[in-house]
This record gives C-alpha cells, sequence and structure tokens, in this order.
C-alpha cells in the first residue's frame, strides 16, 4: 500500500479512555499511529455498523454487516465495545483502508528503477538462479509491474534466456488486490514522474476501450494476495524488497520491528528499497545504506567470515610480461571540420551515401527477427566489410561521425545503429558516446540515452553537449537537481565554446544554449516548479 500524504503524526492526547486504547490497539495491530481525526473518522466508522446492526433483523445481522458484532449494547470497556473487531481479517483490512490513503503509480521514483536495470539486475543476473523478488504493500499493482517490465526488458535485450523471476506482491487491503490481479488501469496511474520509462509502458501496456491493459505475461511471474507485512514474510530467500513510502505511518517502534522483519527476509546480500523521503529514517545492524544511480538502498551484510590464520607466505615469482599493443587504429574526429562538411547539406548528404556505400549497404536482410543487427550483417563485424574498404573508412572519421550526424537528424534509426556499430569498434570518445546517446534519445529509450550522454561527460568535461543534454532530461526530476545539472552545462559551454562541438547538437552557437540555459536556471530558482502534473 503506496501512500502519499500520511495521517499519521506524533502521538496525540485523548479524554476518552476508550479512543486511547483503539490509537493503541491499531498501532499494535497494524503498526500505524494514527491521527487523532483518523481515529475520531474510525470510531464513527464503528458506530455506524453497530447502528447498523442494530436496525437489522436477527436472523441477517451478520449478512448485513461487514463484520459480526456480539450484541447491541453500549460498551462498558474497550475489549466489549471495539477489542473484537481486531480478531477479524477483514476488519483490519477495512481499517487499514480508513486509515491510509493510496498514492501509486507506474515507476513512482523512477530512480530506483535505473537503479535496478543498471546496477542490481547485473549482479543478480550474474547469480545463475531464479530471483525471489517482493513488492511489499503493493496496493493497485503499479510497483509490482514497473519491476516486472524492467525485468522482462533486461532479459530480452541482453538475451539472458536463463534469468527466471518470481514476485510476491501484497497488500492488506482486498479491493486493491483485486484491481492489481486484473491489471487494468486508468490515466491517473501514468504521470510524468516515470516519463523516462514510457518506451517500457509502450511496450507492455495496451489500450483497450479506454483502459490501459498490462501484458498478461508479466502476470505469470507475479503472486497478488492478501497479506499484513507485521505477520512477517511468507520467504526468507528474498533477493530483492520494494517497501516503499509505508513507514512513513509507522511509530518508531512499529518501524523497527518492520525493518527486522525484512532484513531477515533478505538473502545475505538482497537489497532493500524504501521511499526516497524515508531513508534517512532507516538504521539496522543487518543493513548497509549505498547509493548508486542517484539512488539509496540499503543491502544486507554477509555474515562474517571466520577468522584467518595468516602463515608466512613463500617469495612469489612474477613473470614480466611483454608489453602489449592495439592493433586497432582510431579514428581521427576534429569537430570544426565535421561543422564545415555539414555546412552544406548537399556535400553532407553525398558524404553519406559515399560512407554507406563502403559499408557495403544496408539491406533489411541484416535485421533478424527481433529487429536487432545480425552478427554477420554489414558494418557489426570487421570481417564482413573488405579489408580495403575498412582501411579507407577508418581513415574517414569525420566524414564517419558527419554521416551518423545526418542519419539521426533524418530519424533513421536503422541506418543510424549501424554506422555506430562500426565506428565503436575504433573509438570510445566522447562524440561517440554522445551520438549512442542520440540514437538511444531518437529511439525514446531515455534510459540508455541518459547513460550514454554520462559516459560522454565522463570522457570530456568540456563537451557541453552531453551536459546539455543531461540538463533537459533532468528538467523532468527533482529541481534543486536540475539546477545543479544546468550549472554543470553553463560550465562546459565556457570551457568548450571554441571548440565546435555546436555542430553535434543543430548547430546553433554556444551562446544560443549558454542564453537558453540560463533563462531555465533563473526559471527553476525562482519560479514555482511543478513537474508532475497528473494526467486525464
Amino acid at each position: 500500500m503506496e501512500e502519499e500524504t500520511p495521517m499519521c503524526v506524533r502521538e496525540p492526547r485523548f479524554d476518552d479512555p476508550l479512543m486511547y486504547q483503539l490509537y493503541q490497539q491499531v498501532e499494535h495491530t497494524l503498526g500505524i499511529r494514527a491521527s487523532a481525526e483518523a481515529l475520531v473518522h474510525l470510531k464513527d466508522y464503528i458506530n455506524q455498523l453497530r447502528t447498523q446492526a442494530k436496525l437489522a433483523p436477527q436472523t441477517s445481522r451478520t449478512v448485513s454487516a461487514p463484520f459480526a458484532l456480539p450484541d447491541t449494547r453500549e460498551p462498558d470497556g474497550f475489549d466489549e465495545g471495539y477489542g473484537h473487531i481486531f480478531s477479524s481479517p477483514q476488519t483490519l483490512f477495512d481499517l487499514a483502508r480508513l486509515l491510509t490513503v493510496n498514492e501509486t503509480y507506474f515507476f513512482r521514483e523512477q530512480a530506483h528503477f535505473s537503479l535496478l536495470l543498471r546496477e542490481l539486475l547485473p549482479e543478480f543476473a550474474a547469480l545463475g538462479r531464479p530471483l525471489r523478488i517482493c513488492s511489499a504493500a503493493t496496493s493497485i499493482g503499479c510497483e509490482a509491474y514497473s519491476i516486472a517490465m524492467v525485468l522482462d526488458y533486461y532479459k530480452q535485450s541482453f538475451r539472458c534466456g536463463l534469468l527466471s523471476w518470481e514476485i510476491d506482491a501484497f497488500d492488506i487491503d482486498y479491493e486493491v488486490i483485486e484491481t492489481a490481479r486484473e491489471g487494468s488501469y486508468r490515466s491517473h496511474a501514468f504521470r510524468d514522474d516515470g516519463v523516462q520509462w514510457k518506451f517500457l509502458l509502450n511496450r507492455y501496456v495496451s489500450n483497450q476501450e479506454g483502459k490501459y491493459q498490462v501484458d498478461s505475461r508479466l502476470k505469470e511471474h507475479i503472486h497478488f494476495y492478501l497479506h499484513n507485512v507485521m505477520d512477517g514474510l511468507p520467504s526468507q530467500t528474498y533477493d530483492l524488497i520494494f517497501f516503499r513510502n509505508v513507514s512513513i505511518y509507522f511509530s518508531d517502534e512499529s518501524r523497527m520491528k518492520a525493518l527486522e522483519i525484512l532484513s531477515n527476509a533478505l538473502i545475505p546480500g538482497g537489497c532493500l528499497i524504501v521511499g526516497i523521503s524515508e531513508t534517512a529514517g532507516i538504521e539496522h545492524p543487518q543493513l548497509t545504506n549505498c547509493f548508486k544511480e542517484d539512488a539509496f538502498y540499503f543491502q544486507k551484510r554477509a555474515a562474517a567470515p571466520p577468522p584467518v590464520i595468516l602463515t608466512p607466505a613463500s617469495p612469489r615469482i612474477v613473470p614480466k610480461l611483454r608489453e602489449l599493443h592495439s592493433l586497432k587504429k582510431r579514428l581521427i574526429i576534429e569537430p570544426l571540420h565535421i561543422a564545415e562538411l555539414m555546412a552544406d547539406d548537399t556535400a553532407a548528404r553525398l558524404i553519406t551515401e559515399k560512407t554507406l556505400s563502403l559499408l557495403g549497404g544496408l539491406p533489411d536482410s541484416t535485421l533478424d527477427e527481433s529487429g536487432h543487427i545480425r552478427d554477420n550483417a554489414v558494418g557489426t563485424r570487421k570481417r564482413s566489410t573488405p579489408d580495403e574498404h575498412v582501411a579507407g573508412l577508418v581513415c574517414m572519421g569525420n566524414e564517419l561521425i558527419t554521416s551518423l550526424i545526418v542519419v539521426i537528424n533524418q530519424g533513421d534509426s536503422f541506418k543510424a545503429d549501424c554506422l555506430l556499430a562500426f565506428i565503436e569498434q575504433y573509438d570510445h570518445s566522447a562524440y561517440t558516446h554522445f551520438l549512442r546517446g542520440e540514437y538511444f534519445y531518437l529511439k525514446a529509450n531515455i534510459i540508455d540515452a541518459e547513460s550514454s550522454y554520462k559516459r560522454a561527460v565522463q570522457q570530456d568535461k568540456t563537451f557541453w553537449p552531453a551536459f546539455y543534454r543531461l540538463a533537459s532530461l533532468a528538467a523532468l526530476g527533482n529541481p534543486l537537481r536540475y539546477v545543479h545539472k544546468v550549472n554543470q552545462a553553463l560550465e562546459s559551454i565556457i570551457q568548450g565554446k571554441e571548440r565546435g562541438y555546436e555542430v553535434f547538437i543543430g548547430g546553433f552557437s554556444p551562446d544560443y544554449y549558454q542564453h537558453a540555459l540560463e533563462k531555465q536556471r533563473h526559471k527553476g530558482l525562482c519560479a514555482p516548479y511543478e513537474p508532475w502534473q497528473e494526467h486525464g
């Protein structure tokens, strides 16, 4: 159950002893520290049910009321008036719905899914065994399905045919679990916060008469069921647990109990992901705080290894290895020369045709059934192009980059991919990483695009087109992070203004981009920033 606005605050004061006992019972049973206002609503709800029970015919009383009441007399104490309602699991689900606010959508707090794709999945896949994942308090299932989309995309894209996985997803509210099992949503479940994952939503979600249906293949890997996390987890072998935006409702004691349950359910090296706003409140002796891909998470420590007994080691002779030299030639790339070639549209088009011709053409047969370039396709392996052509192309670094920029600007992702596959054999500079990012951006794959731009700026701190793109992507996220990225881009423009990099990003002068960034920085610092507009 992912919640956004907690109805729990510091412990309230009650004049009514029954209310105080009700407050304590709610915290003990559900782990929820309810506010005084929430308890007033809860008490009114219970009294309304008692009234309904009084008016209902004696023979149908248990049918009319959502839960059975022992009698219709006024309560003399907590146990007689309210205590029995906590014995019914169905009643607990109803109470939880009254005390919390369901708020969830696909790819909420998207940095967590970037962490999963970029950092955690490669490590998990290397284990060579099925993965066990838990989406605790999953609400209507958006989180569980988002995880499943990332997993399936990783398996298909990186051809990890042996990778298998199962997701346990539970919540205390039976109505939201039914929605999750159905996997059918309205537009409100898709927000701007997850826009960089649109390429996955397009892949796994279809519009069916105004509703959005999740691919049924994902459901085969997810087990949705009713459960209260405070009752423990059904397995002690999870590689990854999502427990996000739930502990904001808990008291300190209940939060520690939940953390104990979650950490015990993780295998050594397993990971726990909580809501961004909850990270500072997580502290447990079994969990180590980690940070990657702009996201915090917690990793379970491995068991302490046995003590190592040191023994004197005999001297080791290290053979001297002969120096290895790369046989590959590197491309010569000169942005100012590329700008001259791009200045004449006709000349740039002729250069592109010549370059593609030297690569041997790009027939449709170079694609496999999945749309990937075949292993023996032209441009993907050195041996598939005549040696004399390869030697000639390697000497045409500026022409190759010019051709690549042309086909990207034309929106031809297939030719761009083939050119990049050849170029990347001989060049790993900021230019190539940036253009690979432009290719991914053309394909609406924002995750891979951002990763390529980051590699470009790591290679060259003056290559401002990559910083500009990163600033543009950050505009969809945290405003403080956005302003930081804008400042980085402005600093890079100052350092690289005279290097001709503008040819990579539309041909406008550095001053043009500098002016645009300064306007956006002023807006980000001074104007209200509202990137998360709800749809429909």
